[in-house]
Order: structure tokens, then C-alpha cells, then sequence
């Protein structure tokens, strides 16, 4: 297993959040007091070490609509997006809109913790806003052990937008082999904060030197030439043409979520779909794999 050191400066902010007109009531909508907290829970994979380097990855990225179906409003049902997960079998999974501990929707649980212990994976839960009584976010779970586990806080165009965040956690592989995995979600409402904070993801990338795999929600379009200039000038996306749509899983019409790695050399993509499941979230899955190559 190898390690690696992330620096990062991890600015302390207060922020005002608004909810969004085609999430309500899901997005956060009170003030973050404190979105430092990152949870990790690792119980399955380890000592791995001695066994067969891989030679394919398999990564997910799914927005979770905080475990709430758009056709069940005020229900978790976790259940049902561990379904998705199992069914696919992902070494890695991307979430984002995931609470802990937070008691909307009568659920005052972690999210991540609680799909890890369904889906048998490890779970890392990086928080960017306080709701109710705890935290909302995005998460990383993983069928290795994770480790430097890292979060930064992205760029915001103004005050009143909702605060983002990308995670980071290492990935031990088998064989002494590792990945970074890097997970986010951007903001939904305005162009140019969407670029502030790809080019924060972009350096932040830059400085990581371990083969990186990243998913998330960037709600964008492919056709934001300015966005994916700085996008693709870092990481290679799973899927540049003729791919499927994500959103809004009822009657999918635009691609908003994205898998990429980097370096480019370090893998070939073997297949890359969206997962036709009109029933668990608002978002269709994203899944790719990935072959290694050594």
C-alpha cells in the first residue's frame, strides 16, 4: 500500500444556504455552522496486500436525492438505492445528496455508514452544510480500505449560494496497488460558480500524483465549452460521445453527472452506461469500467 500526502487549505466559513427550485424541499436551506465533519468507517477489504493486483475497476457515480424517491416524497428508502448498488457490484461509488443525522424525513442516521453496511463496502462521508440537526453532503464508498482522507471547500460566486465541497480518500487496493478516489457535487444555479469550482478541482487534481478516479454530479452540460476546457484539460471523462442521459431519471434528457480519472495513460474504458432506474432517485447511475494499465 502506498501513501501519499494531500495538502490542502480547508477554509473556515459561515454560509447562507437556499434551496432550489426543482429540489425542494431536499437542498439544505438553513446556515451552515460547521461543515468540517468527515466521518469514515472501514471494516471490509483489508489486508489485501498478498492478493492479485486488479486488472479492471468498476466506479459508480449516484445522486441519492437524500434516499428519498421523487415519487415517495418524505420517505428514506435505502434500501432501494443499495439495490442499484449491489446489482452493479462497483468497486467504488460516488454519492452525492447524502444526509447524517439530520432528522428531515424522520431520518436521523448516517446515510453513508448505513448504504456501507448494505452494499458491504467502506464509507467515507465528507459534509458541506449543516441541515437540521446534523449534516448533508457527498460520500465515497468503497469495497477497499480508504485512508488520508481529505475535504476542501470550493469556491462559492456569491454569499447566498449553497456551500460545496470535493472529498478525497485513498484507495487501497489489492496487491500493494492504490487509487485516489475524489467525489463532489457543484453548484446548481449559476455558470460561473460552476467554473470557479472546477478550477479548484482541477488544481487540487494536479497535485495529487497516485492514478485518480473521481465521480459526481457536476450540473453541467457537455456543451459548457468553458467548464469542460478546464475539465478535460485534467482529468478524461468515462464518456465524451453519444452518451447516455442522467437526469431526471422519470424521462432522462441532459448528462449533469460524470465519471473521469487521470493520468490518461493509467486506464482505458471498457464500458460506461447509465443504470435505467426510474424509481430509487431523481438521478440514473452512472457506471463505468475501467481496465488498469500496467
Amino acid at each position: 500500500m502506498r501513501f501519499i500526502k494531500i495538502k490542502l487549505f480547508i477554509p473556515i466559513l459561515v454560509v447562507i444556504v437556499q434551496g432550489s427550485c426543482n429540489k425542494s424541499p431536499y437542498l439544505p436551506n438553513k446556515p451552515a455552522t460547521f461543515v468540517e465533519l468527515i466521518t469514515n468507517s472501514n471494516e471490509y477489504g483489508k489486508d489485501n496486500d498478498n492478493q492479485p493486483l486488479m486488472s479492471t475497476i468498476k466506479i459508480m457515480t449516484y445522486n441519492i436525492h437524500a434516499g428519498v424517491a421523487p415519487a415517495n416524497p418524505g420517505v428514506v428508502n435505502l434500501e432501494a438505492i443499495a439495490r442499484v448498488i449491489n446489482a452493479e457490484q462497483p468497486d467504488i461509488v460516488f454519492l452525492q445528496e447524502v444526509d447524517k443525522n439530520t432528522g428531515r424525513n424522520d431520518y436521523s442516521k448516517d446515510m453513508s455508514v448505513e448504504l456501507g453496511a448494505l452494499t458491504q463496502m467502506n464509507a467515507s462521508f465528507f459534509s458541506a452544510t449543516n441541515v437540521g440537526s446534523g449534516f448533508y453532503g457527498t460520500a465515497i464508498l468503497s469495497k477497499y480500505p480508504l485512508s488520508n482522507i481529505k475535504k476542501q471547500l470550493l469556491p462559492k460566486g456569491n454569499a447566498s449560494e449553497e456551500q460545496r465541497v470535493v472529498g478525497m480518500a485513498q484507495v487501497d487496493l489489492p496487491g500493494k496497488d492504490s487509487v485516489v478516489a475524489m467525489v463532489t457535487h457543484l453548484q446548481h444555479n449559476s455558470d460561473a460558480s460552476r467554473l470557479l469550482q472546477v478550477r479548484e478541482i482541477a488544481n487540487v487534481a494536479n497535485a495529487i500524483n497516485l492514478p485518480l478516479v473521481m465521480g459526481g454530479d457536476l450540473n453541467e452540460k457537455p456543451t459548457a465549452t468553458d467548464f469542460f476546457g478546464v475539465f478535460d484539460g485534467v482529468f478524461t471523462r468515462t464518456c465524451t460521445g453519444g452518451c447516455p442521459n442522467t437526469f431526471p431519471a422519470s424521462n432522462a434528457t441532459s448528462i449533469i453527472d460524470y465519471l473521469a480519472y487521470k493520468p490518461a495513460a493509467k486506464f482505458s474504458v471498457n464500458n460506461h452506461k447509465a443504470v435505467i432506474e426510474t424509481h430509487a432517485s431523481d438521478h440514473l447511475p452512472v457506471v463505468s469500467e475501467l481496465k488498469i494499465n500496467r
